[in-house]
């Protein structure tokens, strides 16, 4: 949308409405009028009116509010159009609307300009695609451009608000074996893209989990953040571990990169301390974009450990990495979608209790939760599903190739059914799930209710 009245000066000279041979002169050029959204141009004033429209917002929008454009017919089927931009204006403001309660410079620190600066095409659309990568953000929706009261351009961005956070509740069961999980997550706290995360899940010998993570974006006005993440695991009855990490991640568009450090202690019922302190370093990669059905996309994430371990009489460098592909497709009311987990041991001798921990509804369904200690692994879970909005039916099939300490080789597959919904502010998400090798009466039952925030 353009606030400001610029005056044209059309000569017409033909009134029979025919399709014209147009030619745009002009620096910088103008593109082609398949490029304008124009497929033809007849000889007719309200034909040429929207040309004329069409060429200057395009100027306006490489940041030429100023521009003039005069036509005159050449010939009888030929309309000439001479264009001059003006002045190069600058940036003048940037806004946000649709997410009231969130800082603007959540948003404007993403844009490479900033007011002051000529005003950059490119950079707006790099920034407008930053923006959507925000996971607070459903998506950023209208662009309008304005000619502020210094004659310059301001931006109005407007977004559409997406989940801020989550309160969730989980739980498995089979028989009378019962397990519950309760978790909260902000995404934006306090408006200003901080994150928070805390979780806590019961194990069915009596012992608690418990994980703490907090992020701190854009540490001294750079795209750089630090986040701190501690947990406590009871692997068995009367075994302790306890982990703390620190963090910096380095955002770039839709990739961040991850360095830090961390120390792991585990407390086995027999046996003295474990340690393991290590320097860690990852990779994470999302891109996609909202749909009707959910999340339309792809997440990657890769991280790795290495360290120093001491325990048990003995001690070594241990490396550790795991990886997760995470993909949505969407094609009307199918859905097919899956997440691979792969990693374990790349090197060097383990503790039992630092091995990764597979079974239960995030990582091997069919299977109760912690089901499997692996010392390498790799994870398959296919999903297909029905349904024309985020309130799907779904089919899956997990397989897996796990190392593990004691027996070698194992191959559980777990295969089931379930079902995702929306309701207003919330999700369940409830399935049904058993080892293929156990049959139907091995079912176990999954429920997860999220409310978002």
């Amino acid at each position: 949308m353009v606030s400001m009245i610029l005056c044209i000066t059309v000569f017409t000279a033909a009134s029979v409405e025919s399709s014209l041979n147009v030619d745009l002169g002009g620096s910088p050029p103008v593109p082609a009028l398949y490029e304008l959204g124009i497929d033809s141009v007849l000889a007719s004033d309200s034909s040429i009116t929207v040309l004329q429209e069409s060429v200057l917002q395009w100027y306006l929008e490489e940041g030429y509010p100023f521009a003039g454009a005069g036509y005159y017919f050449v010939s009888g089927d030929s309309l000439r159009v001479n264009t001059v931009p003006g002045r190069h204006a600058l940036l003048e403001e940037v806004r946000i609307e649709g997410i009231p309660g969130t800082r603007s410079e959540v948003f404007t620190r993403l844009l490479a300009i900033e007011p002051g600066d000529t005003y950059d095409r490119e950079a707006v659309n790099a920034w407008i695609a930053r923006v959507e990568q925000l996971k607070f953000i459903k998506a950023a929706s209208t662009t309008e451009l304005f000619l502020g009261e210094g004659g310059n351009i301001v931006i109005v961005q407007h977004v559409e608000k997406g989940r801020q956070g989550h309160f969730a509740a989980s739980m498995d069961w089979r028989g009378e074996n019962l397990e519950g999980a309760g978790e909260i997550l902000f995404l934006n706290l306090a408006g200003t893209a901080r994150e928070l995360e805390i979780s806590g899940r019961t194990t069915e010998w009596g012992g608690f989990n418990a994980y703490f993570r907090y992020r701190e974006p854009w540490l001294f006005g750079f795209p750089l953040s630090a986040q701190l993440e501690a947990s406590q695991e009871t692997p068995e009855s009367s075994w302790v571990n306890r982990e703390l990490s620190l963090s910096v991640i380095w955002s770039i568009d839709r990739t961040e990169i991850i360095g830090g450090v961390g120390i792991w202690r585990g407390y086995p019922p027999d046996g003295e301390r474990q340690s393991y302190d290590y320097g860690l370093g990852g990779i994470t990669f999302r891109t996609g974009s909202g749909v009707p059905q959910g999340w339309n996309g792809i997440e990657f994430q890769l991280e790795a450990r290495s360290g120093n371990r001491t325990g048990q009489d003995s001690s070594g460098i241990l490396t550790m990495a795991d990886l997760m592909i995470d993909g949505n497709i969407y094609s009307g009311v199918i859905g097919f979608g899956g997440r691979l987990l792969t990693g374990g041991v790349m090197q060097g001798n383990w503790f039992e209790g630092l091995l990764q921990q597979l079974g239960g509804q995030q990582t091997l369904r069919g299977y109760p939760e912690n089901a499997f200690r692996a010392v390498r692994y790799a994870v398959a879970r296919p999903e297909i599903s029905l349904g024309e909005t985020e309130t799907r039916v779904y089919l899956f099939c997990d397989l897996a190739a796990i190392r593990t300490p004691e027996d070698g080789m194992r191959y559980p597959v777990g295969c089931g059914a379930g079902m995702r919904g929306m309701s207003g502010i919330f999700h369940a998400d409830a399935a049904a799930g058993f080892p293929l090798q156990e049959g139907l009466g091995s079912a176990r039952f999954y429920l997860r209710l999220t409310a978002s925030i």
